[in-house]
C-alpha cells in the first residue's frame, strides 16, 4: 500500500477541521435563522386577532364578525399562503371560522402559538383569550397559515447566512492548496537536485536551503552517501589494485610460455604448455575487464576525460584488428561509417566498441557476417553492431548484462563481462543500450543511442 503524498496529508489534516467549522456554522445558522423567522411570522399571526378583537360580538351565545365580507376576506388573504380563523366561545365546542381545530386547554389572555397539520398540510396556529368589551364573555380566537413563505424566508436567510462562510471556505481550500504548495517547492527542488543527478555524482547534498524540519533526513542521505562513496571508492582501488598487480605476473607468464612453445618438447608437454597459454590468456583478458569496469563503477568517472568526439574515428583504428580476428573465422565483416558527433570519454568509449566487436566475432559461426555502423540522427549518435550469429533469446536480454553471466551453452571461454561493461560505459555517457534482432530473424543487433552533444 502505498503511503498518502505529504501534500495531501497536509491539505486532509487542515481542510477537515475546516469543513468541520462550516457544518457547525451551518448548523448554527440554520437554528438561528429558523428561530428568527418563526418568531417573526408568528408575531404576524397577532394582527389578524387585534383587527378581530374589535370586531366580534356575541349573539345568541355564537360569536359574530362585524366586518364586511370584503374587509373578512382581504384579512385573511396572502401571497403566498392559506389563512385560516376559527373563533369559539369560552367552554363551547361551537365555532365559526375557516379552520376546525380543537381548542387547546388552559388558553390564557397572553397569545400561545404551536404547529398542527389541517388537509395534510403543516400549519402554525396563534391561539389567544379574549374578552370582549362591555361583557362578561370571553372567546377563543385561533389564526393559522401555512407555512410557504416560512420556509421560504428561512432558506434565503440561511443562504445569505451561509454563503459568506461557504467562499470563505472555498477561498480558503484554494489559498492553504497555493500555501501547501509553494510550501513544499523546497522539497521539490530537493527531489530535482538529487533526481537529476547522475549515478556517479555522490556529492552531499546542500543542506542551506533545505527546511529546518527536513534538515535530519537531508543529514542522514548525506551520511549515507558519504559512507557509499567511501565503500565504492575502497572497491574500485582493491578491483583495480588487485586487476593491475595481476597484470604483470600475468603478461610475464605468457611471455615465458610462449616462449617455451617454441621449443622442442614433447607432444604431450606441448599440449600442456598450449593449455596453460589458454589459462593465462583468460586470465590476463579478465584482469583487464576487471580494471575497466573499475573505471565505469559509479563514482569513478571524475576520473574520466569527457570531450568532443567523432565515433567514425575512434571505430577506424580497430578496424586492422577486427579484420585479423574476423578472417581466421571466415566471417564477413563490414563497416558503415559516418561523421557522429558526441561527447565522451575516448578509452572507455573505445573499450565498449572493442567489447562490441569481440562479441560478435565470439558468438558469429563461420562464414557469418558482422556489420559496425555509426551514424548521426537529430537525437544523437548510434552505435549498432549486428552479426547473424546465436542471437540472444528475448528472455535473457536483461540478464546478459549482468556482471559474469553467460548464456547456457555459449560457445569460448568468455568470462560474462563483456555486455556489462559495454552497460555500464552506455550509463556513464547517458547512453542506452538495446539488444535487437537483425531484420532477417537471426543473430543480434546491439544499438547504443547517445544523447546529443551538449550545446547542440
Amino acid at each position: 500500500m502505498l503511503a498518502p503524498s505529504l501534500k495531501k496529508s497536509l491539505l486532509t489534516w487542515l481542510l477537515i477541521p475546516l469543513l468541520g467549522l462550516l457544518t457547525l456554522a451551518s448548523v448554527g445558522a440554520f437554528y438561528v435563522a429558523n428561530k428568527s423567522a418563526t418568531d417573526a411570522f408568528d408575531k404576524a399571526l397577532l394582527d389578524p386577532i387585534q383587527v378581530l378583537s374589535q370586531h366580534i360580538q356575541l349573539q345568541k351565545g355564537m360569536p359574530v364578525i362585524t366586518l364586511s365580507p370584503e374587509s373578512l376576506r382581504s384579512l385573511f388573504t396572502d401571497a403566498y399562503d392559506s389563512v385560516y380563523y376559527q373563533i369559539a366561545p369560552l367552554n363551547s365546542s361551537r365555532h365559526i371560522g375557516t379552520l376546525n381545530l380543537s381548542v387547546p386547554p388552559h388558553v390564557s389572555y397572553k397569545p400561545q402559538f404551536y404547529s398542527a397539520t389541517l388537509k395534510g398540510r403543516d400549519i402554525r396556529v396563534a391561539v389567544m383569550r379574549l374578552n370582549l368589551d362591555g361583557t362578561d364573555d370571553d372567546v377563543i380566537v385561533q389564526i393559522a397559515e401555512t407555512l410557504t413563505k416560512r420556509d421560504r424566508n428561512l432558506y434565503e436567510t440561511l443562504l445569505i447566512m451561509i454563503m459568506p462562510s461557504i467562499v470563505i471556505t472555498l477561498a480558503a481550500i484554494v489559498l492553504v492548496g497555493f500555501g501547501i504548495s509553494r510550501g513544499l517547492v523546497p522539497l521539490q527542488k530537493l527531489k530535482n537536485e538529487i533526481t537529476q543527478r547522475s549515478l556517479s555524482d555522490l556529492r552531499a547534498v546542500p543542506e542551506s536551503n533545505v527546511p529546518i524540519e527536513v534538515r535530519p533526513v537531508v543529514h542522514a542521505l548525506n551520511n549515507l552517501l558519504a559512507n557509499l562513496a567511501a565503500a565504492i571508492d575502497g572497491q574500485q582501488r582493491f578491483l583495480a589494485n588487485a586487476a593491475h598487480q595481476l597484470r604483470t605476473p600475468l603478461a610475464g607468464l605468457q611471455t615465458q610460455v610462449e616462449l617455451a612453445l617454441r621449443m622442442d618438447m614433447p607432444a604431450d608437454v606441448h599440449a600442456i604448455f598450449t593449455q596453460l597459454l589458454d589459462a593465462t590468456q583468460r586470465a590476463t583478458h579478465l584482469a583487464n575487464q576487471l580494471l575497466t569496469l573499475a573505471r565505469v563503477e559509479p563514482g569513478a568517472m571524475h576520473l574520466a576525460s569527457m570531450q568532443r568526439i567523432d565515433l567514425s574515428q575512434l571505430i577506424e583504428p580497430l578496424i586492422g584488428l577486427a579484420l585479423v580476428q574476423t578472417q581466421a573465422k571466415h566471417i564477413d565483416l563490414g563497416f558503415e561509417l559516418s561523421e557522429t558527433a558526441l561527447t565522451g570519454d575516448k578509452l572507455l568509449l573505445t573499450e565498449l566498441i572493442t567489447n562490441l566487436i569481440d562479441n560478435a566475432i565470439r558468438y558469429t559461426l563461420e562464414n557469418g557476417y558482422i556489420t559496425v555502423r555509426c551514424y548521426q540522427t537529430p537525437m544523437g549518435a548510434v552505435l549498432e553492431v549486428e552479426d547473424n550469429g546465436l542471437g540472444i533469446p528475448e528472455s535473457l536480454r536483461q540478464r546478459v548484462l549482468e556482471r559474469f553471466y553467460r548464456v547456457d551453452g555459449s560457445p569460448g571461454n568468455g568470462c560474462g563481462l563483456g555486455l556489462a561493461i559495454v552497460d555500464e560505459i552506455a550509463k556513464s555517457h547517458g547512453a542506452t543500450l538495446e539488444i535487437l534482432t537483425p531484420e532477417l530473424g537471426r543473430g543480434t543487433r546491439m544499438v547504443v543511442r547517445f544523447s546529443p552533444p551538449a550545446g547542440e
